[in-house]
């Protein structure tokens, strides 16, 4: 039932630019999300992205959008974000008959689909309906017949009853983390004791930002199974405290070294040298690496600026001193050059004197470097240390 209803999203909304010069921007960036992107997620992002820029939902692009949106967000999968879409655009109003007899099709759709967490047969059939009437005004015979075959399979049997498992990760799967969570409250002792259970509790707690009580839960997954997921979401906590407080950076870089070597133990390459960057990233930032380098190099680059502006003026003065030598030697070829002009040699043999003792620049650059490569190496040994325990945490 699924592929038939995908069968009808391939059905673009036709546009006809008899509008009013104020819909043509509008108009264009509607096309251009829509069109220009060749996946549902990508145009998904596009079509988020073009509402946030166009907010008046009078205009006929703007709903188009929001149609265009719950479609998208059908196709991908995302069944809870095409009924809150769906429904937010059947509000407000005058999408088109035709758009309207699709959209209800599709709400129909997704609250009939089992293993969807809001599946709501009567909602379901209540949008059948509608899909079906609004299809003979439209005489879209692909709405009417998928209508009539989905209102089929929704009168069959009742849909078996799912686990608790299945359904906390429904919920996790449609993007419903706070839902998640109050649906794992509300099972009992031994569902709790539940280890996939849990995990998907954590990790809903962490996808609603309850990262204290996530960080707890993650420690106790931890203490009964080593795999390199827990200490890694453990790290991410830790880094996000060490942003209002240091003393969290060692935390989180033991965490995600903890995480590398259990991921190479796990097999995953990409994972651990994922942690083992991140590990190395919380050690620089406890020692503010990063802002240090950033400086070093402005400070270098502002040096060597300043330094090929001095050799320019050496060789400026220099040609002066030279074009001086010439004239002196035109002007006065049989006499002694009057002290005056020799005193102006003088003057501009020491500018180029001057300028060349302070070519060599100052030694703070060299100094800032050096500093900088005893931190690299300081943050280096510390992180090889912690490496090191880590191993040996989980050395059989």
């Amino acid at each position: 039932m699924k592929k038939l209803i995908l069968a009808l999203l391939i059905v673009l909304v036709s546009i006809t630019f008899s509008y009013s010069q104020d819909y043509d921007n509008a108009g264009m960036d509607y096309t251009k999300a829509l069109y220009e992107n060749k996946t549902a997620a990508a145009r998904i992002t596009a079509l988020k992205n073009y509402i946030k820029n166009y907010t008046d939902t009078s205009n006929k692009f703007v709903k188009l959008a929001y149609y265009q949106l719950a479609l998208n967000y059908f196709e991908n999968g995302q069944y809870s974000n095409a009924v809150r879409t769906g429904e937010k655009t059947l509000k407000l109003g005058n999408i088109g008959t035709g758009e309207e007899a699709r959209l209800s099709l599709v709400l129909a759709n997704a609250y009939g689909i089992k293993s969807y967490s809001g599946f709501n047969k009567n909602k379901a059939l209540k949008y059948v309906a509608k899909a079906i009437n609004l299809g003979n005004e439209a005489s879209d015979k692909k709405v009417i017949s998928t209508a009539k075959k989905l209102k089929k399979s929704l009168t069959g049997p009742p849909p078996k009853k799912i686990s608790p498992e299945q359904k906390i990760k429904m919920l996790y799967s449609d993007e419903e983390y706070r839902q998640a969570v109050r649906y794992y409250s509300s099972l009992g002792a031994s569902d709790k004791r539940n280890l996939e259970i849990k995990r998907i509790y954590a990790y809903s707690l962490f996808k609603s930002k309850k990262y204290d009580t996530a960080l707890l839960t993650f420690k106790s997954l931890y203490q009964k199974e080593a795999k390199g997921v827990y200490p890694k979401y453990m790290g991410d906590i830790y880094s996000k405290k060490a942003r209002s407080d240091k003393k969290y950076y060692d935390s989180a870089a033991i965490h995600y070294l903890e995480a590398s070597v259990l991921y190479k133990k796990e097999g995953s390459s990409s994972n651990q040298k994922i942690a083992a960057g991140k590990a190395k990233v919380q050690l620089e930032n406890k020692y503010g690496y990063k802002a240090k380098y950033n400086k070093y190099r402005a400070d270098i680059k502002k040096q060597q600026s300043s330094s090929q502006k001095n050799e320019k003026a050496i060789r400026d003065a220099k040609r002066e001193v030279r074009n001086f030598k010439r004239y002196l030697r035109k002007t006065y070829s049989d006499v002694q050059a009057p002290q005056y002009e020799l005193d102006k040699q003088v003057r501009l043999e020491n500018k180029v004197s001057n300028l060349e003792s302070g070519f060599s620049g100052s030694s703070s650059g060299s100094s800032a470097g050096e500093d900088l490569l005893k931190l690299k190496k300081k943050i280096d040994a510390e992180y090889s240390s912690l490496l090191s325990k880590a191993k040996k945490k989980f050395k059989k």
